[in-house]
């Protein structure tokens, strides 16, 4: 869901102090369950595990929460984090992926906590109207036209985005503001927010139409 580098800020803004990132190889694939606690868990001198209730472990997934507390009692705690349900619907990261492949960002945060975002850097621009590239390291919504949100330098600026096909930046993101930001070449953090227009036929004309939007704000 989220790039590792992002994860590592999240962290960092939540407090962690150290972040150990593994490298999931064919030998840490065919670790026994037993050998992932001793060379991992008791290895990094872990005081207390914190798992939700389907955790997965050790080759083919062999270990599981009930293992982990049987196994680990000797040497640390074990807390397991229940399922967490919304309309009879686990909470996951396969449901968070489908919402965003539909572009239903307005449904997010009430499975993330917060609205999805991505980055990207920003190719050319023109008054209000910037032309942005997505990185490919985050998830990417489908074509379609969106209420955005992007923070620069402490200020934040509501927009409309909307992908085009175009000869010169096919694949590219249109994003329009009520401001001239000056971002040409900037890398600039996308929150998005809900999804304005559905159907295709209804976005010819985008620019035009968004620019309004724009102004309706």
């Amino acid at each position: 869901m989220t790039p590792l580098e992002q994860k590592a800020k999240l962290m960092l803004d939540l407090g962690v102090d150290t972040l150990i990132v593994v490298n999931f190889d064919s030998a840490f694939a065919n670790l026994s369950p037993s050998d992932f606690i001793e060379d991992h868990l008791c290895g990094f001198k872990c005081k207390h595990a914190v798992a939700r209730f389907d955790f997965r472990y050790g080759h083919n997934g062999e270990g599981n929460m009930e293992t982990l507390k049987i196994e680990g009692k000797r040497f640390f705690e074990v807390t397991e984090m229940k399922k967490f349900e919304i309309d009879h619907e686990k909470v996951s990261s396969t449901k968070l992926r489908n919402l965003i492949a539909k572009g239903r960002f307005a449904d997010i945060p009430s499975y993330f906590g917060s609205y999805f975002e991505s980055q990207g850097t920003i190719d050319s621009e023109d008054n209000q109207h910037v032309i942005v590239t997505l990185s490919e390291a985050f998830l990417r919504p489908p074509p379609g036209v969106y209420l955005i949100e992007i923070n620069t330098e402490g200020n934040v600026h509501e927009g409309i985005a909307h992908q085009i096909m175009d000869g010169s930046f096919q694949g590219s993101w249109h994003l329009h503001f009520n401001d001239s930001l000056h971002l040409k070449g900037k890398k600039i953090h996308i929150k998005w927010k809900s999804e304005c227009i559905k159907k295709s036929k209804q976005m010819k004309d985008r620019r035009a139409k968004t620019i309004v939007k724009v102004q309706a704000f």
